[in-house]
């Protein structure tokens, strides 16, 4: 006789879990049929409680089957829906199968219960339900076998619980085939199971709703549990094995114990220092206990630190190698680059013999990354191979840019623990290979252009100097000019000497700047001076050319080293010059302004209009006069912006130019 609060508890917790299944799968359509399994299932402990007597004929042995099929719609329906097509035949075949047994276990209890012949339909009652029992463990045995780790980490519960439940029948059907009787121990568990496991498919609703998505439990975490639990266990081993050594012996049992337990403490050190040892765990949690053996976040984050870290921690070519190794616990590696001649050539070594390796074209690795695209797994290379001094050798990983093509290859040491080479790491190692071929493309692009650029510093500075050597060659042309017809003159030969003076400082000034690294011009020291008389002293030198004119009787110093200031009004006045009619002299125009003085340089040339001034006048380099640099303009700009002044430029097309000079004063 079956307990009746027992299957009265249990229909009462099968309702309940048949309410909360579709709650938990968010009204998901997959989760109404379990739902369903729930409510047969209330449905048939309710009937053995109201017929306790004979629990498996009459009503409840028919609820019982319904129970049954439900079941096994449950399972064949989450085979099809995860194993995807390659399900529909095992799940027909199945189904065909049960679609004969059911209708004959019905039948047979239909005969009993109309009592048509007692002894013919008894015979055959329970192995009907013993063959139903063995399909519902084997349709749940090959779903759990068949489907793949992702799918299967959301199959196993329902499978656990309706597969587990079976075979559980399997023993209830089996002892009373062999007694003649069901056990009410074993009929009354039956029930409080039935109770407690359909539990676990609210559980498998909540997982059905992340469907295709890892469980979200931490890796590191699940790698540090297991580890305390292996030393754990190891130090309980040791622990139990020095106590029994204690008691063997009261002499040395001690002795025994302490040395045996202080030798395991240095075992157990040395195993969890070895990376070895902790890659073969972590290799072995995350094969048995995780859906996906990547945790591709981590993994990209890992990668990007790595490439992205200083150069002063580790040369880029290195890190270029740890961003794919550490992807596979892989203590070394060699990274090959592409030469010029298409070649691919050892770069960098990390933890591998750093002997010269050079794969041609023509090289049967060479040739299969370039080919294929795909990892490539290693074999012992030949004699006489340019692998051979490489040491051992696992995968070669091919480096490839999205618009070169193969640019490299990163072959691989061995790996700490040994696993199967699948589809998903070759997957992760090609990702990687082209992070890293697009790492190694932005530095080499970056260093190309910092070679550019100091080209163009070095061309940049050299017509800097050639500007103002020219400069220096206009001056001493113009005093060898007049030197004939005025050596004699004392204004002449003291002229003389101030522009010899002026043209030595400024070549000693370009020496200095050549000896320089960046090409600057040397700060030349400050001081204060008049205007009037370094214009007047530049005038001599062009006699005719210039207007001198003054506005104000008292002008101010001006706060700004000498030799910046000719030189910058040198510039602007040899342009003047140039822009202006033969026949009309270039007007210098001095004044005092708010906290200095402005000096006008005005010519009557052609002019220039705003966009000119504004894209093309002061970029250095871009000259539209022949045998020009391009340097005058942009050099009296920074001279006067680095002694604090600036430079205006005032002009229109046909009208001439006024270059205004805004000058700081400067202190007697």
């Amino acid at each position: 006789m079956a307990s009746v609060p027992v299957h009265a508890v249990a229909a009462a917790l099968c309702a309940l879990w048949a309410v909360l299944i579709p709650l938990a799968a968010a009204g998901r359509r997959p989760a109404w049929l379990p739902a369903a399994f729930c409510l047969a299932t209330a449905a048939w402990a309710a009937s053995v409680a109201v017929w306790p007597v004979a629990p498996l004929t009459g009503p409840p042995g028919l609820l019982d089957l319904v129970q049954t099929a439900f079941g096994l719609l449950v399972l064949l329906a989450l085979g099809r829906r995860l194993g995807g097509p390659g399900a529909v035949p095992l799940a027909r075949a199945f189904g065909l199968a049960a679609a004969a047994l059911l209708p004959l276990a019905a039948g047979v209890e239909m005969a009993r219960m109309a009592q048509l012949d007692t002894a013919l339909p008894a015979a055959f009652a329970v192995p009907a339900r013993l063959a139903l029992a063995l399909l519902v463990v084997l349709v749940a045995e090959n779903i759990i076998r068949n489907l793949d780790e992702a799918a299967r980490w959301h199959a196993n519960l329902p499978c656990i619980v309706i597969g587990g439940m079976a075979a559980f029948d399997l023993v209830l059907l089996a002892d009373a085939a062999l007694s003649g009787a069901f056990s009410p121990v074993l009929w009354n568990a039956r029930g409080a199971l039935w109770g407690i496991a359909p539990a676990l498919l609210v559980l498998a609703a909540l997982r059905d709703r992340r469907w295709k998505r890892s469980p979200a439990v931490s890796r590191e975490v699940v790698f540090h549990g297991a580890t305390l639990v292996i030393a754990g266990a190891f130090l309980l081993g040791v622990g139990a094995v020095g106590e029994a050594l204690r008691h063997l012996d009261a002499d040395w049992g001690g002795t025994a114990q302490v040395g045996l337990i202080a030798g395991a403490l240095m075992a157990l050190a040395v195993a969890l220092s070895s990376r070895s040892f902790r890659s073969r765990i972590r290799r072995s949690i995350v094969d048995h206990f995780f859906a996906a053996r990547y945790d591709y976040r981590r993994e990209w984050m890992r990668a990007t630190a790595t490439l992205s870290a200083a150069d002063e921690e580790s040369p880029a070519p290195v890190r270029a190698i740890r961003a794919i190794a550490d992807a596979v616990d892989v203590p070394g590696g060699i990274l090959l680059t592409k030469s010029p001649d298409g070649s691919l050539v050892g770069s960098a070594f990390w933890n591998a013999p750093d002997v010269p390796v050079v794969l041609f074209p023509d090289h049967p690795v060479h040739r299969a990354l370039a080919e294929r695209g795909e990892v490539l797994r290693l074999g012992p290379p030949a004699e006489g191979d340019p692998l051979a001094g490489s040491g051992r050798l696992w995968l070669a990983v091919p480096l490839l840019h999205h618009r070169e093509g193969l640019t490299g290859a990163v072959l691989l040491a061995p790996p700490r623990a040994h696993f199967p080479l699948d589809e998903e790491v070759n997957e992760l190692l090609g990702t990687l290979g082209r992070a890293v071929a697009m790492f190694l493309a932005e530095r080499q692009a970056a260093e190309r252009l910092a070679d550019s650029r100091r080209l163009a510093d070095y061309a940049k500075r050299f017509a800097f100097v050639a500007h103002d050597v020219k400069t220096v060659s206009n001056q001493l042309s113009l005093m060898l000019a007049n030197a004939e017809a005025n050596l004699d003159d004392p204004e002449f030969q003291r002229d003389l000497l101030t522009t010899m003076r002026s043209s030595v400082s400024r070549i000693n000034t370009l020496i200095a700047r050549l000896r320089q690294e960046d090409g600057a011009a040397p700060r030349p020291a400050s001081g204060s001076f008049a205007v009037m008389e370094r214009l007047r002293a530049l005038a001599r030198n062009r006699a005719g050319a210039l207007e001198l004119v003054q506005e104000g009787s008292h002008l101010p110093l001006v706060a700004m080293p000498p030799e910046s200031f000719d030189a910058a009004v040198t510039h602007l006045l040899d342009n003047a010059i140039e822009a202006s009619p033969p026949t009309v002299p270039v007007r210098v125009v001095v004044r005092p302004a708010d906290a200095g003085l402005e000096v006008d340089i005005i010519d009557r040339g052609p002019g220039m209009s705003e966009t000119f001034i504004r894209n093309e006048l002061f970029r250095p380099m871009a000259t539209s006069k022949p045998g020009g640099s391009g340097i005058g303009a942009w050099q009296a700009r920074e001279l006067l912006a680095n002694a604090g002044g600036r430079l205006d430029v005032l002009s229109r097309p046909g009208e001439g130019t006024t270059m205004r000079l805004r000058l700081p004063a400067g202190t007697p």
